[in-house]
């Protein structure tokens, strides 16, 4: 699912983290959230899930082709938007 992969790689681009970080917090190893970004492999349901709390977000989000709904989602959040500014929570 190549959608998915590239999904991955801007939402953590996004919200300004490194593969290391992203791993980590959902308990798994670099090398294979890499896979997942590089569309080698997918993520299981409960990685999904995992991934789907880290950004806020739904399953459906994530494995939907449009991403105008998670747009939506990130601009309404005042914390996101206080990140992107660079001002502190």
């Amino acid at each position: 699912m190549h959608v998915l992969s590239e999904k991955l790689r801007r939402l953590r681009q996004l919200f300004g983290y490194s593969q290391e970080y992203v791993a980590f917090t959902i308990g798994m190893t670099q090398p294979a959230y890499c896979k997942w970004e590089s569309g080698q492999t997918q993520p299981s349901i409960a990685k999904l899930q995992d991934l789907a709390t880290l950004y806020q977000l739904t399953i459906g989000d994530l494995l939907n082709d449009d991403d105008v709904d998670i747009i939506r989602k990130l601009l309404a959040d005042e914390h996101f938007a206080e990140k992107l500014l660079g001002r502190p929570n």
